[in-house]
């Protein structure tokens, strides 16, 4: 039996309990026996010496359980089954119903929601395919540890790319830290690795004064209705240009900032509306490294499917008035300060030092406030499907030629953590972008 050690910055809490859910909505119905046979040929002959798993027999007999697949047919259209998701005729933000309704619909009840409910010797891997009459819905479940959002996207595309007889890319990165060479923690001056309102080490009985902060809050507003949140793109686009052009008339002609810093700023100004005080929040998000630092090549991109993952914080006094545009210029500049790579270094360093001490991932400072945002837009990026579509829907030639439009929805979320704190924008569409939100009963009234 080999065994396979998980790198440090991959094993944060909580991390490394969470099950990432996901559902690939597609409108096309699929070939249920080429999915499966392409899935099963990716783990036991391409899995890069079968790295899927932790514990690996020698060689995997033929009655080895892979993975855990499941499917059913329903004879009505997906919009019958799923009508609340529906937003063609949807001009401005839409509430839609949460991510749980969606995957009552898509996912079994028996599959475990975190590490801690899974059955012994549970696979890894669970899927779950839905057949309406007119598409086909994928639900997928894996360990964070094993793989994050862009590192399911490369499971699915090598596992599409089987299905059109292409040779998946090597595996890299499976046992390896993400950046082995960089400089312990402690090679560090403490003025450097200790950066206020940033990931960083924290002293004997700091995190108990960072929770106890946030009690108030919670008891006082114990409500926190979800829901998934549709923004128009055309809408996205149309605020971006405008806070643009504010930005550059008070920081310089060269001030750019993307859609999504727009998406960050709306929500996360909409998270705090129900409080009247002022307050002072760090605004992190993750960042996905491959391709972004001279150990992490783009040409592997393609080939990892563990976490590679750094934080952006911005930390900034916030109230009720508090411009979008401004929260969406200090969103940028705290991408641009954690792209550098000094910073990546530091970064990694800090992470490695925090699961040596056991403690948590909570960019906070005491009695502060704080807020996450997840994008798992460009994970889905490259993600084909036609090569799937069922023949007998579609000529063999006739597939080639489809447009297979797709919706993912889905979470990664510890069991009963607050998620007022956090936002994942799931996918992008053609139409808009789609977000699993969550915030008290209040800032919704």
């Amino acid at each position: 039996m080999e065994i396979i050690p998980v790198a440090l910055p991959d094993q944060l809490k909580p991390i490394n309990i969470i099950r990432t859910r996901t559902c690939f909505i597609l409108d096309k119905r699929l070939d249920e026996n080429i999915l499966k046979d392409a899935l099963n040929e990716l783990i036991r002959t391409h899995g890069g010496n079968k790295r899927l798993e932790y514990h690996l027999p020698e060689t995997f007999e033929e009655q080895y359980v892979l993975f855990s697949w499941s499917s059913k047919e329903d004879e009505k259209s997906f919009w019958d089954i799923a009508s609340s998701l529906d937003v063609h005729d949807c001009k401005g933000v839409t509430f839609l119903p949460p991510v749980d309704a969606i995957e009552d619909a898509f996912i079994p009840s028996t599959w475990p929601t975190s590490r801690k409910d899974e059955p012994p010797d549970a696979p890894l891997l669970y899927v779950h395919l839905t057949f309406a009459t007119d598409a086909t819905v994928i639900a997928t479940s894996l360990p964070h540890t094993v793989a994050d959002q862009y590192g399911l996207g490369n499971v699915m595309k090598a596992w599409l790319g089987l299905v059109e007889g292409e040779i998946p890319p090597p595996m890299v990165g499976h046992s390896d830290d993400a950046l082995p060479k960089s400089k312990p923690y402690n090679a560090f001056p403490k003025n450097v690795v200790f950066r206020k309102g940033r990931m960083r080490v924290r002293r004997r009985m700091e995190h108990f004064f960072v929770i106890l902060g946030l009690i108030p809050d919670i008891v006082k507003y114990k409500e926190e209705p979800a829901h998934i949140v549709f923004f128009p793109r055309r809408l996205i686009r149309s605020l971006q240009e405008r806070h643009q052009h504010v930005l550059r008339d008070t920081y310089g002609p060269d001030t750019t900032i993307s859609e999504g810093d727009i998406l960050t700023a709306i929500i996360t100004k909409f998270s705090r509306m129900y409080d009247r005080k002022p307050r002072t929040i760090a605004l992190f998000q993750s960042i996905n490294l491959r391709g972004r630092h001279p150990d992490l090549p783009i040409g592997e991109s393609d080939g990892f499917i563990h976490n590679s993952l750094h934080y952006a914080t911005a930390r900034f006094r916030i109230n009720a008035s508090t411009p979008v545009s401004e929260i969406a210029y200090w969103n940028r500049q705290a991408i641009i300060q954690a792209l550098r790579e000094e910073d990546i270094d530091i970064g990694m360093s800090v992470t490695r030092e925090m699961v040596r001490r056991g403690q948590p991932i909570h960019i906070c400072e005491p009695f502060e406030r704080f807020y996450s945002i997840s994008n798992w837009c460009g994970a889905w990026k490259g993600l084909d499907f036609r090569g799937a579509v069922a023949v007998e829907e579609h000529g063999q030639e006739e597939r080639t030629l489809l447009d297979v439009d797709m919706l993912v929805v889905g979470q990664g979320n510890k069991r009963g953590a607050p998620r007022r704190f956090r936002t994942s924008i799931m996918c992008k569409t053609s139409e808009g972008f789609y977000c699993d939100f969550s915030a008290p009963l209040r800032a919704l009234s």
